[in-house]
């Protein structure tokens, strides 16, 4: 196996997204392991892409790290597999635990901006209303929610994902207030 190359990571976390809701399936692992390139141009030095491939394909298993000794421990054997060392494991957990809320290195603000370029644009009004609706919430409760607690709080940390959140983001404010006028 070559630790850097994505395609193991991949195949070591597929059986692990059977059942997750389709926001963070696989198919959104797949999308934002898609986008890394793009967001990884422009550095100096390159992002690792082992790092890259590891924050990405277990970006929606945190819990199931800090959770369950169980999965913990076989991730740990995976990775050992793939030639990381015990201390670039317990780095590479403790990256995975704040890549989200408060990404410090560019591997981490890469894998950020690649998952949450997803809420903007098209596909990201698609999920949040879909979202919405599964849980109840009227067009005027989802838009509100949408706005305020996603699109106002996010703040993409890399050159490529401010650019790439500035078009999608106006986009994204127009069709808000699009719908609010025809509500």
């Amino acid at each position: 196996m070559n630790r850097y190359s994505v395609d193991p990571y991949l195949r070591f976390v597929a059986p692990f997204y059977v059942g997750k809701d389709a926001a963070h399936d696989f198919r959104h692992i797949r999308r934002i392991v898609g986008r890394l390139a793009a967001l990884a141009e422009g550095f100096s030095p390159a992002p690792r892409s082992d790092v890259l491939y590891f924050l990405a394909s277990f970006h929606g298993l945190v819990h199931d790290i800090t959770s369950s000794s169980d999965f913990s421990g076989q991730a740990q054997e995976f990775l050992s597999q793939l030639g990381w060392s015990e201390q670039e494991v317990g780095d590479g957990f403790r990256r995975l635990q704040r890549h989200l809320k408060s990404p410090v290195t560019v591997e981490e603000q890469i894998v950020h901006d690649a998952n949450y370029v997803e809420l903007l644009g098209a596909f990201g009004i698609a999920k949040a209303f879909t979202k919405g609706g599964a849980e109840g919430q009227s067009y005027e409760e989802t838009a509100d929610i949408f706005e305020h607690q996603f699109l106002d709080a996010v703040e993409f940390k890399t050159p490529v994902g401010q650019q790439m959140a500035a078009e999608k983001l106006a986009y994204t404010k127009g069709f808000l207030a699009r719908l609010r006028a025809e509500l």
